[in-house]
């Protein structure tokens, strides 16, 4: 099963220093994509493994990129899109009926 992530990266403000951090992420092992935003972030990158280690080790080495100055990580949680049942879970890739 593919375990999903996305980084939440600041990198100062300046837009051209996210655009090429941004490059450089989409080049690394694991990244599916990454590209520059406004708002509190300065950049979003998505991972995809299916080793959970793996997925670490992108994360970690993301981190370390030159003009990276802090990230928040959010981790898909295991079930989230494979929950089964009648739909009215939290989790479930179902519509819920209120």
């Amino acid at each position: 099963m593919m375990i999903r992530a996305v980084m939440l990266i600041k990198s100062g403000g300046r837009v051209p220093r996210a655009v090429k951090l941004a490059t450089e992420l989409k080049r690394m092992a694991c990244v599916t994509d990454a590209y520059a935003v406004f708002g509190r972030f300065d950049i979003v990158a998505f991972l995809e493994s299916d080793d959970v280690k793996q997925l670490f080790k992108a994360i970690s080495r993301a981190t370390r990129l030159p003009g990276i100055m802090s990230t928040e990580t959010l981790v898909e949680g295991q079930g989230n899109r494979d929950a089964v049942g009648d739909g009215t879970g939290p989790f479930t890739s179902q519509p819920m009926n209120y």
